[in-house]
């Protein structure tokens, strides 16, 4: 039996959410249904609770400044757009490929129980939206699919390239694709992928780079996994630490040690 394909979204302008959306459609997938959080109130007093003024950032740059927040960014997800010529650009554009369009408060809401429930074999991929509870886990089908910014089982949690930098941990950059569960990036791991730093000369262009990577990362994961070519792997015990955000005076520390790890000369 065919599964259903279904994506969790965190806004409607998503480059991330469009773009693994139309590389799927491209290779031959329908997406079945979008599942797209509301921007909130609530939504916004619980993730500034967590984010604090950077919220605020994110904001300007995902919903007001999209594409032109890139302007200048080599190797961005908006230059791997224009090479792979990916032109959606809101995911109610998807409409006409069939696929059902969802609203939701909440992740864990009940419309997104009654979503699920219309499908009987499918697979989630998840692009944003916040932590999954277990009344959505347990109707998730084969599993909700993640993109985390960071090589498990060590790195756990947020703004893990940048810890990685202040640990000095260069070659512990990449992604892992894995299946979510109650715990805290702690669920069946399906591919790890590696990033080099290569020329990224700061924080903001290395992170830049990841983000192609996750798109490209994201489509062949579920594909592999669909025709059967990935077996998801329990991760080991025994490293249960976990990465909090990044103090805003790291950050020139974070930039510092690039610039030194490139044999760039920096002031003290």
């Amino acid at each position: 039996m065919t599964k259903s394909l279904i994506v969790f979204c965190p806004n409607p302008y998503s480059l991330y959410t469009n773009s693994v959306c139309e590389l799927l459609i491209r290779r031959g997938y329908t997406i079945d249904a979008i599942v797209i959080k509301k921007f909130t109130i609530t939504r916004f007093q619980n993730e500034f609770k967590r984010d604090g003024k950077r919220l605020l950032k994110k904001i300007w740059k995902k919903l007001v400044l999209r594409d032109t927040a890139y302007t200048g960014e080599a190797g961005s997800i908006v230059g791997f757009r224009k090479e792979k010529n990916l032109t959606i650009k809101n995911v109610e554009d998807f409409k006409k490929h069939g696929t059902n369009i969802v609203y939701c408060k909440s992740l864990n809401d009940a419309v997104v129980e009654e979503t699920l429930k219309r499908y009987d074999e499918k697979l989630i991929i998840f692009t944003g939206g916040g932590i999954i509870r277990k009344n959505i886990l347990d109707l998730a089908g084969d599993g909700i699919i993640n993109c985390h910014m960071g090589i498990l089982p060590r790195y756990k949690g947020m703004d893990l390239p940048e810890w990685c930098i202040l640990e000095n941990r260069f070659d512990q950059f990449g992604l892992t694709l894995h299946f979510m569960d109650s715990g805290i990036d702690t669920g069946k791991i399906l591919q790890k992928v590696s990033i080099p730093l290569g020329n990224s000369s700061s924080i903001k262009s290395l992170r830049n780079r990841f983000e192609p990577v996750m798109v490209d990362s994201m489509v062949n994961t579920v594909e592999n996994y669909l025709r059967g070519e990935l077996e998801p792997q329990t991760q080991p015990t025994g490293e249960n630490r976990q990465y909090f955000i990044v103090h805003k005076r790291l950050y020139e520390i974070v930039d510092k040690k690039i610039a030194r790890h490139l044999g760039i000369k920096v002031k003290d």
